[in-house]
């Protein structure tokens, strides 16, 4: 699988992940859904928000071969420097090039600054292999970083960046590290899961579609120029709403009711 990657123009987004913007007409000063779910403890987010029964698994690699997987979740004040590291690096190799070829460009600083925002959480992949002695190691295969944030007044879980070592790609890993955002997203009541992809990539955009995800709306129209020459976008905005199924199907089952009285 193509490596995926997401980049939100999250410049407003405050420490615990809302819009810095006030929404016009508002004057609740409770905190909202966001706010109350980026203050909990590691420990809370596990216990509250993952399907334990996604974590753990098992891929066939061959006949005679089963690889073990574990998929951890981290805040980005809890990911060791060792796993920040190993995630930049992956990034930097699937995608650098892309970023390159966007107005927004490639920018180590400003890009390890956005994967420390407090608000940003990790899932962290890694196989579960046999080490020198026998005893079960972990290593890094891949990992999906994401916020539960706003969007256009929206409260959403935003995907950044999806990415899996080349070795690994092409085996349902991706698919698994999103299955399980996902959920946590809809444990967390959210309205939807959205995410950005490089018009470039469109192995990744082939993907997302697979998974549900179609246009936002708020993803940027191709621009028209002077000569009326049309430039599409480098990016488009993807998202996947989590309950416009259940409400239409709760709105048939009492239209089927309005007919049988």
């Amino acid at each position: 699988m193509s490596s995926q990657s997401a980049l939100s123009g999250h410049a407003s987004v405050s420490l615990d992940g809302t819009s810095k913007r006030l929404h016009q007409g508002s004057t609740d000063s409770s905190p909202n859904l966001i706010v109350q779910t980026n203050s909990l403890s590691l420990d809370d987010l596990k216990s509250r928000f993952l399907d334990p029964s996604l974590l753990t698994f098992s891929t066939n690699i061959d006949n005679d071969t089963i690889q073990s997987y574990n998929i951890e979740l981290f805040k980005s004040s809890s990911l060791p420097s060792e796993v920040f590291d190993n995630c930049f690096d992956l990034l930097e190799a699937n995608m650098s090039a892309a970023y390159k070829a966007t107005s927004r460009g490639w920018n180590p600083r400003k890009k390890k600054e956005e994967m420390k925002h407090p608000a940003m959480r990790y899932l962290v992949l890694t196989v579960i292999e046999s080490g020198d002695n026998g005893t079960p190691k972990s290593s890094f295969v891949g990992f999906l970083e994401f916020m539960i944030t706003e969007e256009e007044g929206s409260e959403v879980i935003y995907t950044y960046e999806l990415d899996i070592l080349p070795a690994f790609q092409k085996l349902g890993l991706g698919k698994r590290l999103l299955d399980v955002a996902e959920e946590f997203g809809r444990r967390v009541g959210v309205e939807k899961a959205m995410l950005t992809v490089f018009d470039s990539n469109k192995g990744a955009r082939r993907f997302y579609e697979r998974e549900g995800y179609g246009l936002d709306e708020i993803s940027p129209e191709p621009k028209v120029l002077r000569n009326g020459t049309i430039k599409p976008s480098t990016y488009h905005i993807l998202s996947k709403a989590f309950w416009t199924d259940e409400v239409g199907e709760d709105e048939d089952e009492n239209e089927d009711e309005d007919e049988d009285d």
